[in-house]
């Protein structure tokens, strides 16, 4: 399956085209976009898997909040850190605080850009969150939660800027992780006007193979994940307006996990979900006030509601980037439920505190209930020995949210109250003098 590229054109005529979002972020002229769509017999055997899952998940009884750990590989020339490419740890978890807000519509600017009735009676939790890992492939702990900081003389690669074929063919198959663990993005400084861009899910088709792009290649492990330029990235440190509120990499993330443009790419287009409406193009800027209504341009399409420039796969400046609807959910639930290595994230442990602990710390144990919970919990500990010890609650971060102690007690079952703080996925670790266990816990 071949890549899709998120490619960023600023020139007088807009090319309905390219695969991005349409703003430049220097004031140099962009370039022209090649990028091959989505073949039609990927879309139908992508249909055959989405109403699968559609009757799964009807026969559910709760949903799924799935989880994805991530990996941001800083690619750099050695600057110092926080300067130019090599950004800050404080961008990093701004982006990763944005897109968790972002995917469980907990962005506090939802409610001021989207005043339309028909938009908002759509918009969705898409009951996707992230965390940052906290171990490397070998086990290692990492420094800085979810971060890879890679000086490209190290690999013998040129400095930067990039252009995305010299990061498909050296930089991704030599630094990813294996993308059934992480899901990798790797930030770099690109100076042809590219925010981003991602590679499409492979899927399985209705005769259990997997299915590719139009061209029939590409969509191998070792180029999986999200590019990303690091002046896009989060909402603080080197991002720069108007792309300066993290929703690039919502947008990016939205293609690797199956969206297409808002417009189909291409002039009153299809994106194969329903509730998003028919446009002719792709926005730009922002509208002068939040709420106002753009004419759509397709007749198929009335104005009121218009165009839907407020979702996350338009080309919108980042600050009237605010959702994505029930029918975009739907699609990203079936590939995190069933495609080649998106369904293997969930059950990922990357996130987790390693706990390194020997054989006579297996006497410590505990138990966490309900889990999924919706703010009430208990934690049943049992010790063989009589000690001190702390439960902590952590949320993806890796900063403790609770915490309760406990002094020279053999264990027994204390409750917490977590109904005051957001729905997602945290860590729940039980510490003695000796060492600690985890155990995840969703909070919904």
């Amino acid at each position: 399956m071949n890549r899709i590229y998120i490619i960023i054109a600023f020139f007088s005529v807009f090319f309905n085209s390219a695969i991005g979002q349409n703003t430049a972020i220097q004031e140099t002229i962009g370039r022209k976009c090649g990028t091959p769509k989505m073949s039609i017999q990927y879309e139908e055997a992508f249909q055959t898997l989405l109403q699968k899952n559609q009757k799964f998940a009807n026969d559910r009884q709760a949903s799924v909040v799935y989880n994805i750990p991530v990996v941001f590989h800083i690619i750099h020339s050695g600057q110092t850190i926080g300067t130019l490419y090599n950004i800050s740890e404080a961008q990093v978890i701004s982006q990763i605080t944005t897109l968790n807000e972002d995917y469980r519509k907990l962005n506090a600017d939802f409610s001021s850009w989207v005043t339309q009735s028909a938009f908002s009676s759509v918009s969705a939790d898409c009951e996707i969150s992230f965390c940052l890992a906290k171990v490397s492939p070998t086990g290692a702990l990492l420094a800085e939660p979810g971060i890879n900081r890679i000086q490209a003389s190290s690999k013998g690669w040129t400095n930067p800027p990039y252009v995305d074929t010299y990061i498909e063919s050296t930089i991704k198959p030599n630094s990813y992780w294996d993308p059934a663990k992480y899901l990798n993005i790797w930030v770099v400084y690109m100076n042809d006007n590219t925010l981003g861009y991602a590679q499409f899910p492979t899927i399985p088709n209705p005769s259990n193979t997997t299915i590719g792009d139009l061209n029939g290649a590409g969509g191998a492990a070792n180029t999986d994940g999200v590019v990303l330029e690091y002046r896009a990235l989060g909402n603080t440190g080197a991002a720069e307006a108007p792309f300066n509120k993290g929703r690039t990499a919502a947008h990016e993330i939205g293609h690797w996990l199956g969206l297409y443009h808002i417009n189909g790419d291409s002039n009153c287009g299809n994106d194969y979900c329903s509730d998003t409406p028919t446009q002719k193009d792709l926005s730009s800027g922002c509208p002068a006030s939040a709420g106002i209504t753009n004419a759509s341009g397709c007749s198929a399409s009335p104005n009121p509601p218009g165009k839907m420039y407020q979702n996350y796969m338009d080309y919108s400046d980042d600050k009237c980037m605010v959702m994505f609807t029930t029918s975009q959910k739907a699609r990203m639930q079936t590939v995190m439920g069933s495609c080649v290595r998106r369904s293997s994230l969930n059950s990922s442990t990357v996130c987790a505190i390693p706990t390194a602990i020997s054989e006579y710390e297996s006497s410590v144990s505990f138990e966490v209930y309900p889990n999924p919970t919706n703010g009430e919990l208990y934690i049943d500990v049992s010790l063989m020995n009589i000690q001190d010890y702390t439960i902590s609650v952590l949320n993806a971060l890796g900063q403790t949210i609770k915490q309760v102690q406990q002094i020279h007690t053999s264990g027994g079952k204390i409750s917490m109250d977590l109904s005051d703080i957001n729905p997602g996925m945290y860590f729940v670790t039980v510490q003695t003098l000796s060492g600690y266990k985890v155990k995840r816990l969703m909070l919904q």
